[in-house]
C-alpha cells in the first residue's frame, strides 16, 4: 500500500480526512504537522507552493490541502484567506459585510495538491460546494469557523450544524478527496 505524507497543522482538516478516507483509502496517510507559507496568491498557486515546500522537507509523496471560503457578490474573496478575515473581523463582520449586497451566496472550495517528490510534477484536486450565508445558529455558541454561516446548496442547515457523516459524503473536502482516490487507483 502506497504512503503519503499528509501535511498540515490543521487536526479538524486531518480528523476530517480520515473520516471520509475511512478504512478503504487505497494509501496510508502519515501525518505531518508543518506549518507551511502561504503565498498572497490563487488558491491554486498557494496549494502548489505548499506542496512543492512540503516536498523539499519531507523528500517524499505529499499532500497538502488548502480551503478557500468566496462570497459571489465580492468577486470571490475572502477565498483562501478566508482564516485571516475570521481572525480579523469576526463572524459577523463578514455577515456584515455582505449587508448591502443582495446576493448572500457563497462557494467553499477545497484544493488537494499532490506529489510523488520534491522535483516532481504537483497534481491538483479540486472540489467544491455552493450555498449562501445565513446567521450563526444560538443554539451553537462561540462558533469561531466559517462552516457556522455556510449553508450547503440543498440543505436549511449549516455545515456545522450537520452530523459530521452527512457533512463528510457531500463536503467539499469530500469531493476533492474522491478525485484524489480516483486519480490513484486508475
Amino acid at each position: 500500500m502506497q504512503t503519503i505524507n499528509f501535511v498540515t497543522s490543521n487536526l479538524l482538516k486531518l480528523q476530517q480526512v480520515h473520516a471520509i478516507l475511512g478504512n478503504t483509502a487505497p494509501f496510508k496517510l502519515v501525518h505531518h504537522a508543518l506549518e507551511l507559507p502561504e503565498l498572497q496568491a490563487s488558491l491554486d498557486q498557494i496549494a502548489i507552493n505548499k506542496c512543492i515546500t512540503a516536498a523539499a522537507i519531507i523528500g517524499d509523496t505529499v499532500l497538502v490541502e488548502d480551503t478557500a471560503f468566496s462570497f459571489n457578490s465580492l468577486n470571490g474573496l475572502p477565498g483562501p484567506y478566508i482564516k485571516t478575515f475570521i481572525h480579523q473581523i469576526g463572524l459577523n463582520g463578514l455577515i456584515r459585510i455582505l449587508s448591502d449586497f443582495e446576493d448572500k451566496t457563497a462557494i467553499a472550495t477545497s484544493t488537494f495538491a499532490y506529489t510523488e517528490g520534491p522535483s516532481q510534477p504537483v497534481k491538483l484536486f479540486t472540489g467544491t460546494m455552493h450555498g449562501k450565508i445565513m446567521r450563526p445558529s444560538s443554539s451553537m455558541p462561540n462558533q469561531t469557523n466559517w462552516q457556522s454561516i455556510f449553508q450547503p446548496e440543498g440543505y436549511d442547515i449549516s455545515y456545522a450544524m450537520m452530523e459530521e457523516t452527512q457533512k463528510n459524503k457531500i463536503s467539499h473536502r469530500y469531493k476533492a478527496l474522491m478525485l484524489l482516490v480516483d486519480h490513484l487507483t486508475h
